[in-house]
């Protein structure tokens, strides 16, 4: 009887262990029990928000431009809109030989823990040709998903990146100094045909990027577009941005 009770408790543990491997990479069917602590609200009387009204927007939304020196990347061709293929809407993210970067700051710092995840939903339909995330001058991505930590001695970021340059799962230092900043290949959605979303687990993640220091708090959340490097256009529909728990 101890063996048969022995054998049972083995096999609920490894179980256990299966579901928790898991359980970044479902969907949120709403009975699940994941707990929203954020998410990009794209909602509007009309469905829709113009590349003039975007900026006025975004900050009743919370967000803001970039700031860097003395130049904000505020974003000239965002708007809301219908996603591709789909009614449902979508941040329509264009870039013209430019730059757009627009950051969220929270209010109160998020703990990360071992079960805070960021869901993503998107697809990617153009991206600057020849674009390389470790080289200084092809620094161009058709989206990144700034994670901004507080750690104990530092602020650190993490970039979640689609692009067609580098594989999926892939750790990118940037060229640049000093190395507060690295990227987190996400799979391409370039070709993708659904608005399938993804989860990606955060505390896992900013270990594999930055070793095993611990991330500390969460204090603000990005979201970039940018082919300004190498010329050309690039388009990303980002349907879906949360952080659950």
């Amino acid at each position: 009887m101890i063996s048969a009770l022995l054998h049972k408790t083995v096999f609920i543990g490894i179980l256990l262990a299966m579901v928790s491997i898991t359980a970044f990479s479902g969907t949120d069917d709403g009975t699940d029990g994941n707990t929203e602590l954020w998410s990009l609200d794209l909602a509007t009387e009309s469905g829709e928000v113009s590349a003039e009204d975007f900026s006025a927007w975004m900050k009743t939304k919370g967000f803001e431009p970039f700031s860097y020196l003395f130049f904000k990347r505020r974003p000239k061709y965002w708007r809301v809109g219908s996603c591709e293929g789909v009614t449902d809407s979508c941040l329509v993210m264009q870039e013209h030989d430019s730059s757009s970067h627009i950051i969220y700051t929270f209010e109160s710092a998020v703990a990360v823990g071992d079960t805070l995840a960021v869901e993503l939903a998107y697809q990617v339909k153009t991206q600057a040709k020849g674009a390389r995330l470790d080289q200084k001058n092809k620094e161009d991505a058709p989206l990144r998903i700034f994670l901004t930590f507080q750690t104990s001695d530092e602020l650190l970021h993490l970039a979640l990146t689609d692009s067609a340059a580098h594989a999926t799962g892939m750790v990118v230092k940037s060229a640049r100094k000093p190395d507060r900043i690295r990227y987190y290949m996400l799979p391409d959605r370039s070709e993708a045909e659904t608005y399938e979303p993804h989860r990606f687990p955060v505390k896992a993640i900013f270990q594999k990027v930055y070793g095993s220091k611990e991330p500390g708090e969460l204090v603000a959340i990005g979201i970039k577009s940018d082919s300004n490097n190498l010329g050309g256009e690039s388009l990303t529909y980002l349907k879906t941005l949360r952080l659950i728990r």
